[in-house]
């Protein structure tokens, strides 16, 4: 097992400060990267662990936040946040965007091998960046939210 390096990263998005979590590969070359998207709820264990996970195996990986350092486990309280979000392509953009500046910002990160998974929102999400033209190598959803956007 390598050594995995961990810590919080503050960024802009949304209009609120988004903390993810990073983790970085043993080493000091550049290195692929992944960026990891949260269900609706938010950032949690999972997502965190998925990074680390990702880190092992010689990524940077960045989960990343929806909520501004939030975790919202009421469902009442997720979907008023989530489904207008879902229904904001350019909101979506953007939230994905800046998480993918604060992964870019890793001076560890390729920024030619740079790669998107997600869950729900955050699936939703990479997709998103993926329709915007961002150049991501390879995104990969689990039970991406969409709206029903034409070509979905």
């Amino acid at each position: 097992m390598t050594t995995v390096t961990t810590r919080t990263v503050e960024y802009p998005a949304d209009g609120l400060t988004m903390v993810g979590h990073l983790a970085l590969p043993a080493g000091t070359g550049l290195r692929p990267a992944v960026l990891v998207g949260p269900e609706g709820m938010g950032l949690g264990d999972v997502e965190r662990r998925r990074a680390e996970a990702l880190a092992e195996l010689g990524y940077v990986a960045l989960a990343f936040d929806l909520h501004g350092g939030r975790y919202l486990g009421d469902p009442e309280e997720m979907l008023a946040r989530c489904l207008p979000l879902l229904d904001d392509p350019d909101r979506m953009r953007e939230i994905g965007g800046a998480a993918l500046d604060a992964l870019c910002a890793e001076p560890r990160t390729d920024p030619d091998r740079i790669a998107a998974v997600g869950y729900g929102t955050g699936g939703a999400i990479g997709l998103e960046l993926g329709r915007a033209g961002v150049g991501l190598r390879a995104i990969g959803t689990v039970n991406a939210t969409t709206t029903g956007r034409p070509g979905e």
